[in-house]
């Protein structure tokens, strides 16, 4: 297995001591009592007025030593069960994007509640997609229970691990009784975590308090949080790359502490979603090589506390699948993937995460196979140095017709595509893979239409709709 590191330990260990130095002397901002008070009593200092909350480095350490150091995310398919924090690592879609290039049209639209339910279907039938982020928001459905309807309509079609938004407290309710309805009963859902929740935090040293006030009643029944600030070099966070670690690693801390002054032992993913400001352009640019050496170096001090670490990847700033997003999907996924995340998120987004490409699915699977053979190396030792066997077929003999070729490839020795070719020019001239992007869009219609599977018996869709109907009365204007 291969692996590098983009930090030194004198620098692990001086973004910790700062880290600490900030979150004492400086603080956070979270505009919220309920935070404030608990956080009051638990020994932090609290200025009402400013709404800012100083953190003592025991408390931090305490809440660090509550974080437990593994998990398992869980899925309605067992096979996709996903264990963190055990030296395994996992892709996953990237999430809430805002707009799909039409499947029919390619006409660039806002994405809509079927786009939501295909994407789930292709996700699920990708084998090297293990979890599934809600790639598009349903723009056709009220905001105030958008969430909701996405994740009873995720479940249908996916049996991978869920992962999505909650963003205020009056939706946690309608929440539980959807996962409860689908898994049996409240221990099911505590068990199983078959849902995680995204929380956010507003670069810098900032929170938004519903989003945190929702999550820490998630917390109560054991529902991971991936903890994901988004900083970005040059614009929110120094332009100094190690300073936007920094920064990175202080909001994440600072939401830990939170979350275990709570619930003591509530999961949680330190995440990272950070990248440089383009100073040409003046955006967000997440296909640059500084994200995934960013990315790398936050799921290092992930590894540093022995937490399991979520790292944005597979991103591109390009508008559509072409040779831009090849280059910087690869330069900026093979480096988190390297540093040993264990979860890289990003497949399927183009124009900066904000619209989805359903052939760019099929395309980033490619991608990831790449990153995925590098990184498992070059197998060592006895059982590989075929040296009796060179001494056998000797000069001018082929290797072709050996057991052992046979076995080594059934055992992934060789990576074999699935989609780019290495045909002959004659053969490649006349052959679908001479457009590669239109044979991923051929899969993906291929996908949506053989696929059949639902995961949720009918009886429970109809219970899901009352949920959604109540939700609606509820928090609908």
């Amino acid at each position: 297995m291969i692996s590098f590191k983009v930090l030194t330990e004198e620098d692990l260990a001086l973004i910790h001591e700062k880290s600490l130095e900030i979150l004492e002397h400086t603080g956070i901002v979270v505009k919220s009592r309920l935070i404030l008070e608990r956080m009051g009593d638990a020994g932090c200092k609290v200025d009402y007025d400013a709404w800012s909350l100083k953190i003592p480095a025991d408390i931090v350490t305490k809440a660090l030593n509550s974080s437990p150091k593994s998990f398992t995310l869980g899925g309605l398919n067992p096979d996709y069960h996903l264990s963190l924090g055990t030296g395994h690592s996992y892709l996953t879609t990237d999430g809430q994007g805002c707009f799909v290039a039409d499947l029919e049209s390619g006409q660039r639209r806002e994405s809509t509640m079927q786009d939501v339910a295909d994407s789930a279907i292709i996700a699920d039938a990708l084998d090297y997609i293990d979890m599934y982020w809600p790639l598009v928001c349903a723009a056709d459905v009220a905001p105030e229970v958008r969430t909701l309807r996405e994740l009873a309509t995720i479940y249908r079609y996916t049996g991978k691990h869920v992962q999505s938004d909650v963003f205020t407290p009056a939706e946690v309710p309608y929440f539980m009784q959807l996962l409860e309805t689908i898994l049996g009963d409240r221990r099911q859902v505590m068990e199983k975590k078959i849902f995680s929740v995204v929380c956010c935090s507003v670069t810098p040293l900032k929170y938004e308090e519903k989003m945190m006030e929702a999550c820490i009643e998630l917390a109560q029944y054991a529902v991971p949080i991936n903890i994901l600030p988004m900083p970005i070099a040059g614009a929110t966070a120094p332009a100094s790359l190690l300073s936007t670690v920094l920064l990175n690693n202080v909001e994440v801390l600072g939401a830990l502490t939170i979350f275990q002054v709570f619930s003591p032992g509530a999961p949680i993913i330190y995440g990272s979603s950070s990248s440089i400001l383009d100073m040409k352009t003046g955006l967000f640019a997440v296909g640059a090589p500084e994200e995934g050496l960013l990315n790398a170096a936050c799921a290092e001090m992930a590894r540093y506390y022995g937490l399991p670490a979520f790292a944005s990847g597979l991103a591109s700033d390009a508008k559509e699948p072409g040779i831009q997003a090849a280059l910087e999907k690869m330069a900026s996924g093979i480096t988190p993937w390297l540093a040993g995340a264990d979860i890289l998120g990003g497949a399927g987004m183009m124009e900066t995460c904000q619209c989805l490409y359903f052939e760019q699915l099929v395309i980033d699977e490619e991608i990831f196979g790449f990153i995925k053979r590098i990184r498992e190396g070059i197998r060592g030792g006895g059982d590989y140095i075929f040296s009796d066997l060179i001494k056998e077929v000797g000069a001018g003999g082929h290797f072709l017709s050996q057991k052992s070729t046979r076995r080594l490839l059934r055992q992934g020795e060789h990576y074999i595509p699935g989609l780019i070719s290495r045909e002959p020019y004659e053969i490649w001239e006349n052959s679908p893979k001479k457009d590669l992007r239109a044979l991923a869009r051929d899969r993906v219609v291929k996908i949506l239409k053989d696929r059949q599977r639902e995961y949720l018996e009918p009886a429970v869709i109809a219970e899901l709709e009352k949920i959604m109907q109540s939700a609606e009365k509820e928090l609908c204007p």
